[in-house]
């Protein structure tokens, strides 16, 4: 058995579908929205506001914070679907899916991201063909299945990652992307969304078969890719509903492209007040990173910074994704050495024992604020030590991993038939 890709009738917005006028392009930046589980109260409140038919009514529904009403969901789409708000093209096809940003936290460099925007076969864990590299939360995956079981659709895409050093794979994209987009729209300032139709029969067929040889690892969408498993087990006796419940419409990129960003995530940690004691803890056990060279983590409190390599010893006598500075961190240094600090309250009453925060998001202001007493900043993820960890049947402590590009909801959606059929 070998992963495999397919084309699919894509569902799309049509044009006019922002203000309901019948004429001229559609204005997507009024309809797509970032995807379900990165948006906050206040910004699906200003998504609503956008327009009657933005995504997030669909993703989210048009109540911030209230999960249900996944019936009412389903209804809205068999009518934006009736009415040509969201038009299934006549035939099937792959795209190529480009974002040109600028990478988070690093003061305005840039990068173009491309990957390929398919139909993708559903595997179940257990038989190491598409690699998860995080755990899931079981009422995620609760609110996530009663939604696609309403619609029957898939709202929003995943991304997945492909290893390809050589490019062979990336060589086609940019070939299939050299032309003017089919799609494209300004989700953000200073970040494009843009889809180019991959229409070379050749290429198509040269992609299927660089892909069956292919392990992708999830990096966004582990709930949505477990509830389509669960989807696809619940309807394996009923040949009515069990229609196309085999795939999944995603989005692969290669995990050693330059257009692929792997960030770090942040620790700010509430010590009850007691962050000088803890502070002479890790000296005692960490070593200093010397002037010039990384530092494993850097530990800044209201006073201090102080820059820590992790000993070579401490790193030898773990194994696997153990030794990873990440694991390091939750297992040892918060698990072990400052757990009795974590345990008490003191300054930062009632918050979180731990909050996590990406770079520039906002870490400084929440140590200013006494939101926590010493903050962790992690170097990111190396790409061959990720690779290395998933393919070894791990994977990596919560929050580890921040990819970036995030592929913006309302570009394509994909109604479950089978690959090719209309809906």
């Amino acid at each position: 058995m070998a992963f495999e890709i397919s084309p699919f009738r894509a569902l799309r917005f049509c044009a006019g579908a922002a203000n309901g006028t019948p004429v001229g392009a559609a204005d997507l930046s009024a309809l797509v929205a970032p995807p379900y589980d990165v948006i906050s109260a206040e910004e699906h409140r200003a998504l609503l506001d956008r327009s009657p038919h933005n995504i997030v009514r669909l993703t989210l529904g048009d109540k911030p914070g209230e999960r249900a009403r996944y019936e009412e969901r389903a209804r809205l789409l068999a009518e934006w679907r009736e009415r040509m708000v969201l038009v299934e093209e006549r035939e099937p096809g792959l795209f190529v899916y480009g974002v040109d940003y600028a990478v988070p936290g690093s003061q305005g460099r840039r990068a173009s991201f491309r990957g390929l925007l398919t139909l993708g076969s559903l595997h179940e864990f257990a038989e190491k063909i598409v690699l998860p590299h995080e755990r899931t939360f079981p009422d995620v995956v609760d609110d996530r299945y009663r939604l696609l079981d309403a619609t029957r659709t898939h709202l929003e895409l995943i991304l997945l990652l492909y290893a390809d050093p050589k490019r062979e794979i990336d060589a086609i994209l940019l070939d299939a992307a050299r032309s003017a987009p089919d799609a494209s729209v300004a989700a953000k300032p200073g970040e494009t969304h843009a889809l180019w139709a991959v229409r070379d029969p050749r290429a198509v067929e040269r992609l299927r078969g660089l892909f069956c040889a292919q392990r992708p690892i999830i990096a966004d969408g582990h709930h949505r890719y477990t509830t389509s498993c669960l989807y696809q087990r619940n309807r394996r006796s009923d040949p009515k509903s069990r229609a196309g419940t085999g795939w999944q419409p995603m989005v692969l990129g290669n995990l050693f492209g330059e257009g692929l960003s792997i960030l770090a995530t942040h620790r700010l940690a509430a010590l009850g007040g007691r962050e000088r004691e803890a502070l002479r803890v890790l000296d005692e056990r960490l070593e200093r990173a010397s002037e010039g060279a990384p530092a494993d983590l850097e530990v800044e409190t209201r006073e201090t910074t102080r820059r820590f390599a992790i000993p070579r010893a401490l790193r030898a006598a773990r194994r696997g994704v153990g030794a990873t500075d990440y694991a390091i961190l939750h297992d040892v240094i918060l698990g072990d050495w400052l757990a009795p600090f974590l345990a008490q309250k003191g300054a930062g009453e009632g918050a979180a024992p731990i909050l996590y925060f990406k770079e520039g998001t906002g870490e400084r202001e929440a140590l200013r604020a006494r939101k926590g007493d010493a903050l962790f900043r992690m170097r990111p993820v190396r790409r061959e030590e990720f690779q290395a960890v998933v393919e070894g049947g791990e994977v990596f402590p919560h929050k580890t991993t921040f990819f970036y590009p995030k592929l913006w909801s309302g570009l394509a959606l994909w109604a479950l038939a089978e690959p090719g059929a209309a809906t």
